[in-house]
């Protein structure tokens, strides 16, 4: 049986989901409501755990899976080391799954390098500047609708369109996304040679993790390339294109919910105003953090409001589903979003390659999201549990410097 898959939404768990069912020959399409995989270039690097590693050698050809290898980050360790603002040591804590202290293949990727890879193959599948607005099914097909006004039909819709899914309002409607009144403000730095020189060390072999009083916490994490890009493409896989990227130390400022970094005036506020803000609040932290805030180019910095999901109850399976923050949005505290949005890709691929007669595909739909929910919400809710740990940690910190 060939099943026509419609997916909404190339980010990289449609893209994963979407380079699977092409391997196993199934007629697959992916709509993109950006114009270009270039159009959003929020987010940077994205920290690859063993599960999402595994998730990528189970999705992708061969030679794009060694591609994303040679561009990852070269990284020693996957442990978070939780430090104070001055940088000095407090706790080291497990990253996912997979925290170990030994050499691992699975490090962290920037975004739009790990999109280009897997678009490789996918011209003609990806419909980029066509959003999904709505679907409905019917008991042999779906039809999706396009904000455009047109129309297409499959036998399977996934919602992979994010956290604020027009799949999943469709298909839950009752399912509502709470704000954790959580702020992140994001940033990066290209690490030209003098910055490299002063920054503390664990930066470079580990996500690391800097609490302050008054309710402030940074993440950072640096992202150097094992190949430089167009090295890397040219050995591996020479008819893709990447884009090259300097090396570069990624940012986040964040806090607890009723905390300064909580304010809604973040809501509207401009890039160079959040460029300031963040220069700002970490004056008095370790120079050279502070330096690299510094440092950054404004219009590089944007806020996420940080949302989550409870587990729906039980639905009846059909001819749509989900997958990653269309169905459990998460904290971004554990690292593991991007992960379990690939697994959700790899999981659901398998269920649907083994489906042999058209009377099978709602049957492994229902399998897929009954494994789905079970290890996804699981993830969103250590997530949290990361969250209220950093918390603890800074309401210590403030403790011990008001001592």
């Amino acid at each position: 049986m060939t099943l026509r898959v419609l997916i909404a939404g190339a980010g990289v768990g449609g893209l994963a989901l979407a380079q699977a069912l092409r391997q196993a020959g199934l007629a697959v399409t992916v709509f993109e409501r950006a114009p270009t995989v270039r159009a959003d270039r929020r987010g940077y690097r994205i920290n690859i755990n063993r599960v999402g590693g595994d998730a990528l050698a189970a999705c992708l050809p061969k030679d794009l899976f060694r591609l994303y290898l040679a561009t990852s980050h070269d990284e020693a360790r996957a442990r978070v080391a939780v430090f104070d603002h001055r940088m000095r040591p407090l706790y080291a804590t497990d990253v996912g799954v997979d925290g170990t202290a030994t050499p691992r293949d699975h490090t962290g990727v920037n975004r739009l390098t790990l999109r280009q890879i897997m678009l490789a193959g996918l011209e003609r599948e990806v419909r980029f500047g066509q959003e999904v607005v709505g679907f409905e099914q019917t008991p042999g097909r779906v039809r999706v609708r396009l904000a455009d006004g047109s129309t297409a039909e499959g036998d399977l819709l996934v919602g992979a369109d994010g956290v604020g899914s027009a799949v999943r309002a469709g298909l839950l409607p009752h399912v509502r996304t709470r704000d954790t009144g959580v702020r992140c403000l994001w940033g990066r730095t290209a690490l030209r040679p003098a910055l490299r020189d002063l920054l503390p060390a664990p930066l470079f072999d580990r996500v690391a993790v800097t609490v302050a009083p008054q309710g402030r916490v940074g993440i950072w994490g640096a992202y150097r390339a094992r190949q430089p890009h167009g090295e890397a493409a040219a050995t591996v896989t020479p008819p893709v294109s990447l884009d090259p990227e300097p090396d570069y130390l990624m940012w986040v400022l964040s806090g607890e919910p009723r905390g300064p970094f909580a304010a809604e005036q973040w809501r509207t506020a401009s890039s160079a105003g959040l460029h300031r803000y963040a220069a700002d609040a970490t004056t008095g932290w370790h120079p050279a953090l502070h330096q690299a805030v510094r440092e950054a180019v404004p219009e590089d910095c944007f806020v996420q409001n940080v949302r989550v999901a409870d587990r729906p109850p039980a639905w009846q399976a059909g001819r749509v589903t989900l997958l990653g923050d269309a169905i459990h949005p998460m904290s971004p505290a554990g690292g593991t979003g991007a992960n379990t949005a690939l697994r959700d890709a790899a999981v659901l691929a398998d269920k649907l390659t083994a489906v042999r007669h058209p009377a099978g595909l709602v049957p492994a739909v229902a399998a897929y999201e009954t494994e789905m929910c079970r290890y996804g919400f699981a993830a969103a809710a250590e997530s949290l549990r990361y969250g209220e740990r950093f918390a603890q940690a800074i309401r210590h910190a403030g403790k011990e410097t008001h001592r």
